[in-house]
């Protein structure tokens, strides 16, 4: 009885969660960003603002749900976020919620999103405020803003499978991550997640929740000198060797959990 009642509360704030997270980037969009617009004397800093502000109202979130006993969640060795800029934060995209965890972490980041996001009604407006970069398949215009954003020291969030993984396949990644972090040059920094059990992965919907809480887990690893990559071999062959190394690093601490 206890189990039934434990799962229809989650199943419940799940639900208020998530109705909560789009009316919220509404509200912001119709409220707060404008404020923050007519305040900031340069773009600069308007966008700025807006990502803090939006690094805020992640970190609120998540607070949330944990409260509210829908998951926990634990990170492990946080400080090596603080140990540079003007990086690429390279992660496994398990769930639905990995980049609000990831921007609740780091007050700054620039994200890679999709451009279907831009056209929401609910969460189009937050993407322009924060001026994240929106992937329209043109690479060039996409590398052109993510060395920019490098060179600004900013942290880019990218996730190489370029969409959820599907429980129970491999990871495959794109070599997209692995162009930029070559041409700019830039360090990687990697970041292994975990969601246990499974939940809100490729083609799961929000209230097909699991039977028991969520356990999300965050490993910040080594950064990674891409120098050590790039010497006097061929971008190509970098961009390969690359891509290979740290899909087959993400797979294995995925399999090991």
């Amino acid at each position: 009885m206890l189990n039934k009642l434990n799962y229809f509360q989650r199943l419940v704030f799940t639900g208020l969660a998530f109705a909560s997270f789009s009316l919220g980037g509404l509200l912001l969009t119709l409220t707060v960003f404008p404020a923050i617009s007519i305040f900031s004397k340069t773009e600069e800093k308007r966008i700025s603002r807006a990502r803090k502000m939006i690094h805020l109202c992640f970190r609120f979130f998540v607070c949330m749900l944990r409260i509210t006993g829908i998951l926990n969640c634990d990170v492990y060795d946080r400080e090596r976020l603080k140990a540079g800029k003007g990086r690429l934060i390279i992660a496994n995209h398990p769930t639905l919620l990995d980049v609000v965890f990831l921007i609740s972490m780091l007050p700054k980041a620039q994200c890679i999103v999709k451009h279907e996001l831009w056209d929401s009604k609910y969460l189009g407006g937050v993407m322009r405020a924060a001026g994240y970069i929106r992937n329209d398949g043109d690479p060039e215009a996409l590398f052109k803003q993510c060395k920019q954003a490098i060179k600004q020291g900013h942290d880019i969030v990218i996730f190489p499978e370029g969409t959820r993984s599907v429980p129970g396949k491999g990871l495959k990644f794109q070599r997209g991550f692995a162009n930029i972090a070559a041409l700019v040059p830039c360090n990687i920094q990697p970041i292994t997640i975990s969601c246990i059990p499974p939940s809100l992965a490729k083609g799961q919907k929000w209230y097909e929740i699991p039977p028991t809480k969520m356990q999300f887990n965050f490993w910040v690893e080594e950064q990674l000198d891409i120098q050590t990559y790039i010497g006097h071999q061929p971008r190509s062959k970098v961009v390969r060797k690359l891509t290979r190394d740290l899909e087959q690093h993400f797979s294995g601490k995925v399999s090991h959990g």
